[in-house]
Parts: structure tokens; sequence; C-alpha cells
């Protein structure tokens, strides 16, 4: 496994600050079951005072965005860096072998069309986790492990968040909690319409969690409320709309703690704090509960996702490739595609400079079909070209088209489609051949060069800085069965 790369420390602690600052954030660390020891709470159980907390943070699948969801690897990983609380989904075999996995089939983490409720654990255990290509593929194979495993292994460390996915499970899954002494450190998590089990876990001395999706009304928030210890409503992955708002704020009139999930980005973290939602189930953990820690190169080369680095959507579609040099391929064909680089960011003031190399897999059907570099964001929230995505923020383009044009272009606040600033025509893009744009930002104004320094190749363009935002995203504004772009050596220097 490769070492992960380490942080530039001056940019590091100045950025803490500012993110920390603007999230509501500090640093998370320590164990959960420790630190829940305020004596003025001393009969309330550690789930208890840990959900009675002003802000509180759990790793969503053992943070799925970062490792291999549901695996000891990956809750093990969260938990050393600091997490207090995870969410565990218990699934149970054919012979009665509690196991964690969030699917009842393996199609996502295995392509193997196998349910787990029809073959017993010794048949279970010859398959692998392979998440590889959405986490990356330093991570290799994990095997699906034993509920009973990760209490013993991890149990005493945090507060468990677990959910039986097996109806008539539910109570195995309790009583092995209860086996292990961690009913005051376990919250028994459910959705709305689930009701199996909540008597026992209520006996066995457990915290209730009780979650709802998304068209959920007020009525069933209160219901929820009544039934439980917390509650969670669904993130918005875009725009929140005004329903959403709504709802939001009627789970948090209802006085209990609201958790919202799954939450992967900090603009999700900035809107869903300022609504007054406590808890936040984070499949992105290390990126949105610790302070930022902006790394001035992209991490494709250790084979692993950093956290942070997200695509233009949750789907299984989206996630990148991995390819042999460093590279991450942006291959989803059915619709433009981005990924916002969360890991690099926020960068600093003004001036600095930002160099991508980029690739176009194979030729663009159009030869308005380009890969771009966003910059200026206001925030991490989801990129998508022109109107598809409201809610996507100001930001300006610097642009690759295939033909060998270079552009700026400005995107403006109602997330229109951009407007031209500056164009130059240069050499051709061949492809499979690596470009490089080195995009330089002044205080007022911001250069790109294409291919600099290459004599005749060598294209630039300057225009006028129209967003200031501290967040870039790359991207493939195109689909179609061609549609292949890659990035490599992203970094950010400053003067």
């Amino acid at each position: 496994m490769a070492a992960e790369v380490p942080r530039q420390t001056a940019l590091s602690r100045r950025s803490a600050f500012r993110v920390a600052a603007a999230l509501g954030l500090g640093i998370a660390g320590g164990s959960a079951l420790a630190a829940c020891t305020d004596p003025s709470a001393s009969n309330q159980s550690p789930a208890q005072q840990f959900l009675a907390r002003d802000k509180f943070f759990i790793a969503h699948r053992g943070a799925g965005d970062e490792a291999p969801e549901h695996t000891l690897a990956a809750y093990s990983r969260i938990i050393d860096r600091g997490a207090e609380a995870i969410s565990i989904v218990v699934h149970r075999t054919r012979d009665g072998i509690l196991v964690c996995h969030q699917d009842p089939t393996l199609l996502k983490t295995s392509d193997q069309n196998i349910t787990i409720a029809d073959v017993t654990y010794d048949e279970l255990s010859k398959s692998h986790i392979d998440l590889t290509r959405w986490v990356g593929p330093n991570w290799g194979l994990q095997p699906i492990p034993l509920f009973s495993e990760v209490l013993d292994r991890l149990g005493k460390r945090a507060v468990l968040f677990v959910e039986s996915k097996n109806p008539e499970a539910t109570i195995d899954v309790i009583d092995a909690v209860t086996s292990k002494q961690l009913g005051d450190a376990t919250v028994f998590t459910q959705p709305f319409a689930a009701r199996e089990g909540e008597a026992a876990a209520r006996a066995a001395g457990l915290s209730i969690w009780t979650y709802l999706h998304a068209g959920v009304t007020e009525v069933e928030i209160a219901e929820a409320a009544d039934r439980s210890d917390a509650i969670g409503m669904s993130a918005a992955v875009g725009a929140p709309t005004e329903l959403h708002k709504s709802l939001i704020q009627s789970a948090v009139a209802t006085g209990k703690p609201v958790i919202a999930w799954p939450v992967s980005r900090r603009s999700q973290l900035r809107y869903l704090s300022k609504a007054g939602v406590q808890g936040f189930m984070c499949s992105s953990w290390s990126y949105l509960a610790l302070p930022a820690e902006p790394s001035p190169h992209d991490t494709f080369v250790t084979g692993r996702i950093a956290p942070g680095d997200l695509t233009g959507s949750i789907s299984s579609s989206t996630a990148p490739e991995w390819g042999p040099d460093g590279s991450i391929l942006l291959a989803d064909s059915t619709v433009p595609q981005s990924l916002s680089m969360g890991s690099m960011c926020p960068v600093p003031a003004a001036p600095y400079v930002i160099t991508v190399e980029a690739q176009f897999g194979a030729a663009p059907p159009l030869s308005s079909d380009h890969l771009a570099v966003v910059i200026g964001r206001d925030d991490d929230s989801m990129y998508r070209l022109g109107k598809v995505a409201p809610g996507t923020g100001q930001g300006q383009l610097a642009i690759l088209r295939s033909t060998g044009t270079v552009e700026l272009r400005s995107i403006p606040e109602d997330n229109g489609f951009s407007t031209l600033q500056s164009a130059a025509i240069g050499e051709a893009s061949a492809v499979g051949q690596w470009q490089t744009l080195r995009i330089t930002v002044n205080t007022n104004s911001v250069t790109v060069e294409h291919n600099p320094g290459q004599g005749a190749e060598s294209t630039s363009v300057t225009a006028p800085r129209t967003a200031a935002g501290d967040y870039f995203t790359v991207a493939r504004n195109y689909s179609g069965t061609d549609a292949q772009a890659s990035f490599r050596n992203i970094r950010v220097t400053y003067s």
C-alpha cells in the first residue's frame, strides 16, 4: 500500500483556521467513549452524550468516499484518524452469520450476483470487496468482515450506528451488541418505515436513530421525533430546494438532534450547519470533520482517492478510472463529467498558479467539445456544464478544445451558460498526447497558457478575473461514446 502524500505544513495551518472558522469545525480526535465523560451527564450513556453535542460527525459506511465501504480497513483507518462514530450495516448469511455489507447482494462491491441471505458464510467468504475503481487500485481486494470481529476490534473505540438490513435478523444484531456489553455505545439505526426491533432496542438500552428518505412529510418528521432519540434527513446533493429547506427547518424544530446523510461536500456542510443540523453522516469524514490541509498537488500517483476529490455525482457509473501513469480518467460517456479537487482546496489568495496535464483519450465528436479547469468557484458544490445543475456556482472556465483553441470564459452567478472573454487558436490536440495547461491567477487577471515554453505550440490568453472563489474543478464538458479525458500532475504553486 502506498503511503499518503504529505501535506504542506505552512499552508495547512493557515487553511485549517480559515475553513474551520467558515464551517464551524473543530479538530476531531480521540476516543468517543473516552470523550463522553462530562460529569453533568453521568446518567446518560456514551451514545446519548454523543447525540447531545452541538455538532458531531459519523463516518458513513466507514467513510466510503475515502476507503472501501464497510470493511475493517475502512473502519479502522477512520477511527485511527479520529472518527468518534461509524455507521455499520449488517446482513445475515443463510447459516446465521452476521456480516457487514451495505447491500443485500454483492453486485456493487464485487460484480457478483450473490445474495448474502442465500449463501453460507463459507461460500460468502470466498468473495471479496472490490471497490478499487471508486477509491483507488492500491486498496486492493478486502474481505467481507464479520460483525463480531468489528465489535471485538473497534466496539470500545467509537459510538456505533448499527442497522440490520434483514428484518428477521434484527434481534440477532441487537443480541450481538449487548453480548459484547456495547449497548450503551450503540445507536440502533432504522428507516422510518421499519419498526422491527425497536422495542427490543429500547429494552436493551440502545439509543434509536430513525432516518427519513426524500419525499418525507412534516407529519412523518413529527412521528419520527416521537419514536427516536435523533432523526435523519437526507442531505441535498445539489442546491437545496425551498421544500428541502422547509423540511430541514421542521426537523430542527422538533428539538431532537437532526443528522443529515450522506454528506460529502463542504458546501453541504455549510448549508446544513446554518440550518441548525447537529449531526453529519459523512462519506468524506476526513475532508469534513478535520481542518482543511490542502495539498499542493494531486495524489493520483498513490493509487488512492484523496478525501475531497469528488466526481459530479455519487453514481457508480461516474467513478473515475485509474491510469497506470498516475492519472485519473473521466470515462463515463453518458453525461459531461467533473472532479472537484477538494483535497487541494481552498487555494490561497492570488497570485497563484494551477498547472494541469490533460489528455483526450479519443477524438471528441464536435469541435465545440472541450476539457476545462473551472477556477474561482465559491465552494466545492457539484459542477456541470451549463444550466443542467442549478446551484453549481460562479467561476471561470479555462478551456482546451481538441482543435487547439484555448479560451477563458466567465460563468455568471445565475448558473447560465458561460460567456467568452478571450480566445486563441493553437496547435490541435492529438488524441493520446498529454497537453499542459498553466493558469496564472492574479488579483485582477487570469492567464491561460497551453503547452507553455514549447515554441510554436504554445498559446495563451488573458482576461479579467471575474470569480475570486478558492475552489477549482477539472472537467470533461462533453459526452458520447468517445468521451474519454484524463488528468494528471495537477499542482498549485504560490508566489
